[in-house]
């Protein structure tokens, strides 16, 4: 099959309007849950690589009593992430799995801040039949897109560390991204109690991370 003939399916959905979603019960107590790979669509269900954060250790016991997922191997963890291996049954992978010519693809997760991006590569109707089939799961509002390429304009922001995400979501309330800047780096640092040159090295670090991941998902 020629590379033309293959789409990227793009669903985004606010926390708001996630909150309708199948496995919304999911950030209860996660931070985000991430898709990594497939290990194998091959069989009755999907097994993943996912990558879960949280901020309470139990989550991976909640996790664990989830019907919508069977874990089979724990892959690493550390403070607040834990990388696995498991068995997708909810309804969303499901989907996915039914289609033979449509195959999830990064990015695709769920954040409690931010809801649902999913993406889904396959041919033009294999994502047509995944489309008609997410009709009956989703709200009418949720935004679905179908490209040749994946959309910049879509990407899916990379997670920071808890105070480089505080201090860059200050700088772009208080204007410091606006053109002319409404605020300086020094602003910041009184606003937020610390150095001037911490919020600089706050913010050449979180913007790396975003422009790098940007390039990364935009090939």
């Amino acid at each position: 099959m020629a590379s033309h003939d293959l789409r990227f399916l793009q669903i985004q959905a606010t926390k708001e309007q996630g909150q309708v979603l199948p496995g919304a019960e999911l950030m209860d107590f996660l931070t985000s849950i991430e898709y990594v790979t497939a290990i194998s669509t091959s069989g009755d269900y999907p097994e993943y690589i996912l990558c879960l954060k949280y901020q309470d250790e139990d989550a991976m016991d909640k996790f664990g009593n989830m019907t919508a997922f069977e874990i089979t191997r724990i892959i690493e963890q550390g403070p607040g992430y834990s990388l696995i291996q498991a068995i997708s049954t909810g309804p969303l992978p499901m989907l996915v799995h039914s289609i033979e010519s449509v195959w999830l693809q990064t990015p695709s997760l769920v954040s409690s801040t931010n809801g649902l991006f999913m993406t889904v590569h396959g041919t033009t109707k294999g994502l047509k039949q995944f489309r008609d089939g997410i009709a009956e799961l989703l709200p009418p509002s949720i935004k679905i897109r179908i490209s040749k390429d994946l959309k910049a304009d879509w990407i899916a922001a990379p997670q920071l560390p808890t105070r480089r995400k505080e201090v860059i979501e200050l700088a772009v309330k208080l204007g410091y991204y606006s053109t002319p800047r409404r605020c300086t780096q020094r602003t910041l640092a009184e606003n937020l109690g610390v150095r001037q040159g911490t919020v600089a090295e706050h913010l050449q670090s979180a913007e790396s991370t975003i422009i790098q991941s940007w390039a990364d998902q935009a090939q």
